[in-house]
């Protein structure tokens, strides 16, 4: 056998014994990889639980934690395997990134391995979400009747800043469908704003929707303002 081939031989056989020493922890940190996985199917579980019994509005990245009010947390809640701890939040390996989209209808849960991700996701059905928007758009158009309605017996638009609730106690206030609490002035999603145009004869009114686009009524009285609500 000549040198070189000799130095080719010993190479050989040098990485070979290199590369099985390697595979047994390649095999192993794969395995614990897939543990994180595992706790992160577990955490997604609890996510959809909540969103499923809470009309798909997913909870707070506040809540996605041990102990954050989850239901049927308290029981099982998976450990980190590169540390033996609880899984938390995070950004090292076994541990999480939950984060809520378009407004809360979505969701997703990064799960860190030891080296990249896996991401797991979870949205609204896109009917739920249409047949919400829907009920926004039908809420705004009743409080476009209190709007005319105090029009037609003051003869001016309310102000900015006055059409609220409380200014209206008498009357049947919609409910935002989203959160489930009286319409309130805001930019959230089922939320209103309104304002007043062109010295108090006419009127922007919208709300936002899921897609975060806005519907919008506006109202410009030619001349005197109506003496009645326009239907």
């Amino acid at each position: 056998m000549t040198r070189r081939m000799l130095v080719v031989v010993l190479a050989t056989a040098v990485l070979a014994l290199a590369l099985a020493a390697a595979a047994p922890r390649a095999l192993a940190v794969g395995f614990v990889d897939k543990q994180v996985e595992a706790g992160g199917l577990l955490l997604q579980n609890y996510v959809n639980t909540y969103g499923m019994t809470h009309g798909f509005a997913f909870p707070a990245p506040a809540m996605v934690k041990k102990g954050g009010g989850l239901e049927d947390a308290t029981r099982i809640w998976p450990s980190n395997p590169w540390t033996g701890k609880l899984m938390g939040p995070g950004s090292s390996r076994g541990t999480y990134t939950y984060a809520l989209r378009n407004a809360g209808t979505a969701y997703s849960l990064t799960m860190h391995l030891s080296s990249g991700k896996y991401v797991f996701k979870g949205t609204m059905p896109a009917w739920m979400k249409k047949e919400r928007d829907q009920e926004s758009k039908q809420s705004l158009l009743l409080l476009q009747r209190y709007v005319e309605a105090t029009a037609a017996s003051t003869h001016v638009y309310p102000a900015t800043g006055a059409f609220t609730k409380d200014a209206y106690a008498a009357a049947v206030w919609p409910t935002n469908p989203w959160t489930l609490q009286p319409m309130a002035l805001g930019t959230g999603v089922g939320d209103y704003s309104y304002a007043q145009k062109s010295g108090g004869t006419g009127y922007e009114l919208k709300t936002t929707l899921s897609d975060g686009k806005s519907f919008v009524l506006v109202q410009f009285a030619v001349g005197a303002l109506l003496t009645a609500p326009v239907n």
